[in-house]
């Protein structure tokens, strides 16, 4: 009779996640489909930011190299941080007052549409559990198409965040107010099907934040997030530079990004966070995602008599 029992107990188990797969890619596959976003997105644009970067270390030559390394370099030695204080609000947050630890950022999470076989979420969250890391993925909405509900929950399980970066892979600076809040709100969706609670955190693809962009998040009570570390790694194939770029210009405190790696579509960027994640444990820096960062510079905060 026990044996019964735990049969028909595994067998309604299996459905009822068979169930809850079915619904979820339906779920998923009406809002993908939405004709109001399909609309929308026609008024602006149908190019992926993507298409205009590199997708394999061949795609550019060592002198194209060298000079992407070199102008990068050069832009940035003022160091993002400054730059972002002088051309962003105040609100902007690219910086934690924390000590000895992190923040690590992920962009395009998880898997373009233009790659349907190319999902490296659980490669990646494998090594960023063998680190005792976490990091907070931004995601673009279109790009949860291509990957299974329970591997984005074991992510989640493991200790890491997501967080919205839109439906689609392109800048959103020339999007009215009207069309921007119904993009934004539509990605939120899809993020509320995976087992975490509501995350405020926002980046604007391509760092282009307007100013009805600025409104609206603000009407959400949405924090913009940009890196003061970023070694353009989307746009430089060369993991053992991005990670070295990297540590010699973080702090304590600091905001990083890479962008997802996906197998034929910037793989190099796998090989980058696990040299950079190397490189921050020599260093002593703890790695987290930006809720446990914002959380341990609440508690640091002087009180206010």
């Amino acid at each position: 009779m026990k044996i019964i029992i735990i049969f028909i107990f595994i067998i309604n188990l299996i459905f009822n996640q068979t169930m809850e797969v079915e619904i979820y890619k339906t779920q998923l596959d009406s809002l993908l489909n939405h004709p109001q976003i399909k609309a929308i997105n026609r008024q602006y644009t149908s190019t992926l930011g993507r298409n205009n970067d590199p997708k394999l270390i061949t795609d550019i030559s060592k002198s194209q190299l060298f000079i992407r390394k070199f102008g990068w370099t050069m832009l940035t030695i003022p160091g993002l941080g400054l730059l972002i204080d002088i051309l962003y609000p105040k609100s902007t947050i690219s910086h934690f007052n924390v000590d000895s630890a992190v923040a690590f950022t992920i962009d395009d999470g998880f898997c373009g549409i233009d790659n349907n076989n190319g999902c490296m979420v659980n490669e990646v969250r494998k090594l960023f559990k063998s680190y005792d890391a976490h990091a907070t993925f931004f995601i673009t909405g279109s790009h949860c198409n291509n990957i299974p509900l329970k591997d984005i929950n074991l992510l989640i399980n493991d200790g890491h965040e997501i967080a919205n970066h839109n439906m689609m892979d392109w800048s959103y600076k020339n999007y009215t107010t009207d069309d921007f809040e119904f993009d934004l709100l539509l990605t939120e969706k899809i993020l509320s099907y995976y087992n975490q609670e509501y995350s405020n955190w926002y980046r604007a693809p391509f760092g282009q934040l307007s100013n009805n962009m600025q409104m609206i998040i603000n009407k959400y009570g949405m924090k913009h997030v940009l890196p003061d570390v970023f070694a353009h790694d989307t746009f430089i194939p060369n993991p053992k530079w991005i990670s070295r770029y990297i540590l010699k210009r973080v702090q304590p405190g600091s905001v990083i990004l890479i962008h997802m790696p996906e197998k034929g579509v910037r793989e190099w960027n796998y090989e980058a966070i696990k040299l950079t994640l190397i490189g921050l444990k020599e260093k002593n820096l703890k790695v987290l995602n930006l809720t446990e960062m914002s959380q341990i510079e609440t508690k640091k905060a002087p009180r206010v008599n």
